[in-house]
């Protein structure tokens, strides 16, 4: 299959996923308000990083080495499921010990632990499974199913909110969904791939090959989320709840910009770990790269123009201090998309270190400047820490990159060209 055929049904069917995360999101906002999204949000943060640490970020060593054919859908199926029980069954008591010290206002630790295990079960699924069926270039499966299951669960979400049931109810249908996502979508792969009739596992060799690659991996993505999200404990510790939810709000807003650089990215990855079509795909990393910078500079004109007046009229008048952060987020946004290009190029040559280096260097900053300015600058000073921090991983990468990767220059990179817009054309034809 072509790149741009590849790419275009990436494109197509993740696009369709995420709109339903949008949809949904939306819909819990003008539900609970800032106040109440805050704290659910913040919770989910809480757990991203739980299940990032417990999983040790082995979904992406699942995805390089199905890509590249050294370990079978079978073993690393079974394998999967087995690690996921033991990720949870030790999350659990985890939770307990967090929660014990550190309550979140407004939530029941006993609550906050069972949304916690809903959460973990399904994410930890769902990331294993997804990266398998993207590995296979299949868009389709993951992409429809998830994207299906969140639109139902916000219609449904819905039809709640005109029952008049407590709020707490459709917090539990929230998480719950992660658990149902999680389950489905590893039941598709599995008998898609006819698991059932073939039990292995990987063997020692095998495993001690998928922990290496996912201890680097998770070094790197685990500094990365700090980068991206250490801003969220500064905003609660200093700002009040409002602000708090305005602010993720806005980052979360931010960070879903990032879908189409996820989706190029996730084509990426495999075509380079199975060392196909190098150079169209290095060659496609710049125009893409430019493609994005000249998108983003449209989204901040028309944020400047409407943005104030639209996100209060999608999420509700509680948000209405939510639009200058994600102004000041942008380019820092428009630095992870390109960087997300990047590390799926890393990933795929197995050169995880240089991600952990630049996260490494970005996240320093982030903390310093967070600890010095937010609290008396606020939630605006955290954007613009945050946006700095993005854009200095990236020229880390980046620099790393024309250095030693390509015959490419920095002003390849950033010089823009009327021919990228072939690229557009062919995934457009491919349709």
């Amino acid at each position: 299959m072509k790149f741009e055929k590849i790419l275009q049904q990436g494109l197509i069917w993740r696009g369709f996923q995420f709109s339903a995360v949008i949809f949904l999101n939306i819909v819990l906002s003008r539900y609970l308000q800032a106040a109440g999204a805050g704290w659910v949000y913040f919770l989910t943060n809480f757990f991203s990083l739980a299940v990032l640490v417990g999983s040790i970020n082995i979904d992406s060593a699942f995805a390089y080495f199905f890509a590249s054919k050294n370990i079978t859908a079978s073993a690393l199926s079974w394998f999967g499921i087995a690690f996921t029980i033991v990720v949870c069954t030790l999350l659990v008591p985890a939770f307990k010990i967090y929660f014990a010290y550190y309550p979140v206002a407004h939530v029941p630790t006993r609550l906050a632990i069972k949304y916690g295990e809903y959460y973990a079960i399904g994410i930890v699924l769902a990331n294993l499974f997804a990266g398998l069926f993207y590995s296979q270039k299949n868009f389709f499966l993951p992409g429809f199913t998830l994207g299906f299951i969140n639109y139902l669960l916000s219609f449904y979400i819905i039809y709640l909110r005109n029952t008049h049931v407590p709020s707490s109810y459709v917090v539990d249908t929230y998480f719950i969904g992660f658990t149902l996502q999680g389950i489905v979508i590893a039941m598709l792969f599995i008998i898609k791939n006819n698991v059932f009739s073939n039990f292995q596992l990987p063997t020692i060799v095998q495993l001690k090959q998928l922990f290496r690659y996912s201890a680097i991996s998770f070094t790197a993505n685990f500094i990365y989320f700090l980068v991206c999200r250490i801003d969220y404990w500064f905003v609660e510790n200093y700002r009040n709840s409002s602000e708090l939810g305005n602010y993720i709000q806005a980052s979360k807003m931010g960070q879903m910009l990032l879908l189409v650089p996820q989706i190029l990215a996730s084509v990426i990855l495999p075509q380079i770990a199975e060392g196909l079509n190098m150079e169209i795909v290095t060659r496609n990393i710049l125009v893409m790269s430019r493609l994005l910078m000249q998108l983003f500079v449209v989204l901040i004109v028309l944020d400047v123009l409407f943005g104030q007046l639209l996100f209060t009229a999608v999420f509700g008048k509680s948000f209405d201090t939510m639009n200058l952060p994600f102004l000041l987020l942008l380019p820092g946004i428009l630095s992870l998309s390109i960087l997300t290009l990047f590390s799926a190029y890393f990933g795929g040559k197995n050169r995880l270190i240089v991600d952990v280096i630049g996260a490494s260097v970005a996240l320093l900053f982030v903390v310093i400047c967070n600890y010095s300015f937010t609290n008396k600058y606020g939630i605006a000073a955290a954007a613009i820490i945050s946006s700095i921090g993005y854009t200095i991983n990236l020229w880390y990468s980046a620099f790393i990159f024309f250095k030693t990767e390509t015959a490419y220059s920095v002003k390849d990179f950033m010089q823009w060209k009327a021919a990228d817009y072939s690229l557009i054309k062919e995934i457009l034809k491919k349709s």
